[in-house]
């Protein structure tokens, strides 16, 4: 099917988006991306995350900080941020432990009510429901049954597993939303198949990649980042949060045997790192604007994934990066995990600590245009314009079987 045909097919909606992430202080995610696509033909209405519980002051050392951005996220309220495009952070409890059943109930009313109203300011009629977050369930099923042209269950991790356990109530939520759906998608085939016995109508659906924003690093010519400037080549980067699901003893034996190697992480941290920061070969430069990314990657040799294969979350994962790494068109190397090897003709695999080395040193050494190319066309053939509009083909298809 064509992009144009799919286009023609899917516009003019109205269209609630339920998100897990917040349009203003998460880095652009596949909710956002996919919405702004859709935007192009249809109203949307993106709905920042309530949240799937709150955080602990034991855990995240990071709690001052969050709570601080959601707070400035809800004194922005109803946004406008492109033509048909707005954004909406509800007024909404945080999900507390032993109370999540009265906080559902009263987030629900608050929830319900508020939109109710934005969207009759907005003019939004019988719309499309595309939902990520299984702790709005109540209120999706309500609009489901009462205006709902659609519901839409887009899965892009196993979320039930967010905390390394399974949540129990946030499993029973997704569930039942998934088997409420008109349509569901799951951006990870492992996930797809343990999940599509639960509604026939589910598909995987690719993340995207923002292809012109990333091709920039072969296409224009950045100055290059101060932080990098005394940081010897070749440098092999890794951009993206440090989260527990990184591998640190694997960076922490690369960096060991290979000295003359610069290790480069752009991206918060959210695990300790303290280890690895007194490795004379390993930088850690923070967290940087989504827009200075290309910069970045500019000067880096190789791409690198140093997951955990073991974490059950990365076993569900189909990291993002992935693509944006392939529109660079440098080599990438990548451990070991099952969604990756949907593109094992573009990146270099490793099983173990020592393959990995080895990747890298045929990464570092690669000359290969044929190759090159090959990342840029998989990066290309997956542009979020290009997911939007498979989604949008089945999401009509949907609707029209509903009618």
């Amino acid at each position: 099917m064509s992009s144009g045909e799919n286009i023609k097919i899917f516009k003019d909606e109205s269209i609630l988006c339920f998100a897990g992430e917040d349009w203003w202080y998460h880095n652009p995610h596949s909710n956002l991306h996919i919405m702004k696509s859709m935007a192009k033909h249809n109203k949307v209405l993106f709905i920042n995350s309530i949240g799937i519980r709150m955080p602990s002051a034991k855990t995240d050392s990071h709690l001052g900080q969050r709570i601080a951005r959601k707070l400035r996220s809800m004194l922005k309220y109803l946004r406008k941020v492109d033509t048909s495009l707005w954004v909406f952070t509800p007024i909404a409890l945080p999900i507390i432990a032993r109370f999540e059943k009265v906080i559902f109930a009263v987030n629900k009313v608050l929830l319900l009510t508020q939109l109710r109203v934005i969207m009759f300011f907005l003019g939004f009629k019988n719309p499309i429901i595309w939902v990520s977050l299984p702790t709005v369930k109540d209120v999706v099923l309500s609009l489901r049954r009462k205006i709902a042209k659609s519901l839409v269950y887009y899965c892009t991790d196993n979320i039930s597993f967010f905390s390394g356990q399974r949540n129990e109530t946030i499993h029973e939520q997704e569930t039942a939303i998934h088997k409420a759906a008109d349509v569901a998608f799951f951006v990870n085939h492992n996930l797809l198949e343990e999940k599509k016995g639960v509604n026939p109508n589910t598909h995987f659906l690719s993340h995207g990649s923002d292809y012109e924003h990333f091709e920039k690093v072969r296409t224009e010519k950045f100055p290059m980042p101060e932080d990098l400037k005394n940081i010897p080549q070749p440098i092999l980067g890794y951009t993206g949060v440090i989260s527990r699901s990184v591998d640190a003893d694997l960076i922490e034996y690369l960096a060991q045997r290979n000295p003359s190697w610069s290790f480069v992480f752009v991206g918060g941290i959210q695990k300790d790192i303290e280890k690895l920061e007194k490795m004379p070969n390993i930088y850690f430069l923070g967290k940087k604007p989504y827009e200075e990314l290309p910069a970045y990657l500019q000067y880096m040799d190789v791409c690198c994934m140093y997951y955990l294969t073991n974490n059950i979350w990365i076993q569900s994962c189909n990291p993002k990066k992935t693509l944006e790494y392939l529109a660079t068109g440098k080599p990438f190397v990548c451990v070991d995990f099952p969604e990756i090897h949907y593109f094992k003709d573009c990146v270099y695999i490793a099983k173990n600590k020592e393959e990995f080395e080895t990747c890298l040193k045929t990464a570092l050494h690669e000359k290969s245009t044929e190759k090159t190319n090959a990342r840029i066309k998989v990066a290309q053939e997956h542009t979020w314009d290009h997911i939007a509009q498979r989604a949008g083909a089945l999401i009509q298809a949907a609707i029209n079987k509903r009618n």
